[in-house]
């Protein structure tokens, strides 16, 4: 998943919401700057999440972060551990362990895990069981660097969900944001957890930098940056720690959007000073085809899942509103038409809908149904959101929300 933080007018950070792709959110809490909202489920199962044993001295951390997991996504309520009367330390694998205990309590599910550290590497074991079927549903385990509690602790979580659910969790998340964080004042490119934790700097120019988008296989950021004066097309190789100017066209060069094989790059480019879509090679930066060419803006390119169409945003009926293309720009069709201001197209992995931002007084997510209908109000009167983005599982919308200056005083 890849919110990308668009709007100039951010000056300092941004919280990064998640919220349910099926209706209003019912904000949860603010996780270390990121606002979680989540109602995947239409009914929640009881969890049972008794403590981890194996004696790691992460394990306190673990155990946080792994039950916050579970609670925050929707599918569970987690059972309050002072009601286990389980002995502590009982064991996880079956017959270590008797369901009766979990009946008492309440639990439809139960989640035990082991974490271990042994020779400063950490090894996690996850085990699940329905608990009314006595049966176990799955049992996996992950290991790490010492420093890896909380990664283990998110797969865990998401381990557990799909055992119960068959659904991918979005616990592994993680973000490609612009903005300035801690001392540095500067907009740069960062990758950050889904939690807030493990905040990285992609880059450290110092300089303005913009629309980060995530190639297929996360490998690479695509991004604009002002470093020369001039709003120019970069990607980040994060594997080889390198930085490549691909498209410094004279103009815009925005707006990098990686079809689903990662062989294109959709792109506005403003030759003669009218904002268009074009395709480009992400390693030459050669121009492989032009996409639109109607008077006014065509901006934002957001690929379908297979890659036959593209999503974008015209103002060539007067007012910015979203439309469909096939992938060589031919077809266009509107899909919008409430609202003057729709912006910021971004489509579902199972390619039925399209997340966008209207202006309804403030700015506010909203999706759509490909063919038009089906209009869902996502977010309202709980500030500006911007900028969606998918989860994996499409269970989920990622959303940018401006952070704001702090008062001054005297």
């Amino acid at each position: 998943m890849s919110p990308r933080i668009l709007s100039p007018r951010l000056l300092v950070a941004a919280a990064l919401l998640l919220l349910p792709a099926t209706g209003p959110a019912q904000e949860a809490e603010q996780l270390a700057g990121f606002t979680v909202a989540s109602q995947p489920g239409q009914t929640r199962l009881a969890i049972a999440v008794p403590k981890p044993v194996g004696g790691a001295a992460e394990s306190a951390e673990f155990y946080e972060v792994l039950a916050r997991d579970l609670e925050l996504c929707g599918w569970f309520t987690v059972l309050r551990p002072e009601a286990y009367i389980e002995p502590s330390g009982t064991g996880v694998a079956p017959g270590q362990f008797k369901y009766e205990d979990w009946d008492v309590v309440g639990a439809a599910v139960l989640g035990k895990t082991t974490l271990t550290n042994t020779g400063g590497r950490l090894t996690s074991e996850v085990w699940v069981y329905d608990v009314p079927g006595r049966r176990k549903l799955d049992a996996r385990s992950f290991s790490g660097a010492a420093t890896s509690s909380r990664v283990l602790a998110h797969k865990a979580a998401n381990a557990i969900i799909f055992a119960v659910t068959g659904k991918q969790g979005p616990f592994n998340t993680r973000f490609a944001v612009a903005g300035a964080f801690g001392k540095n004042r500067n907009k740069e490119i960062y990758t950050v957890d889904f939690d807030g934790h493990g905040l990285s700097a992609v880059t450290k120019n110092g300089s303005i930098n913009l629309q980060p988008a995530w190639d297929p296989t996360a490998s690479r950021i695509a991004f604009t940056s002002y470093l020369s004066g001039n709003p120019d097309l970069y990607i980040a190789d994060l594997g080889k720690g390198r930085i490549t100017r691909v498209s410094a066209r004279s103009g815009l060069n925005t707006g990098g959007s990686f079809s689903p094989r990662g062989g294109l790059l959709a792109i506005t480019l403003s030759p003669g000073g009218d904002p268009d879509l074009f395709t480009i090679d992400p390693t030459t930066g050669a121009e492989v085809g032009r996409l639109t060419r109607s008077p006014g803006i065509d901006v934002s390119a957001s690929w379908s899942p297979d890659g036959s169409q593209f999503a974008f945003v015209s103002d060539r009926t007067g007012s910015a509103q979203i439309y469909i293309a096939n992938a060589d720009g031919s077809g266009a069709r509107r899909v919008s038409f409430q609202g003057g201001q729709n912006t910021d197209p971004a489509w579902s992995p199972d390619g039925s809908k399209i997340a966008y931002v209207s202006r309804d007084g403030g700015f506010d997510i909203f999706t759509v149904n490909v063919d038009g209908t089906g209009v869902t109000r996502i977010t309202q009167s709980k500030g500006d959101n911007e900028d969606p983005s998918w989860s994996p599982d499409g269970y989920y919308i990622a959303s940018a929300r401006p952070a704001r200056a702090a008062p001054t005083s005297g």
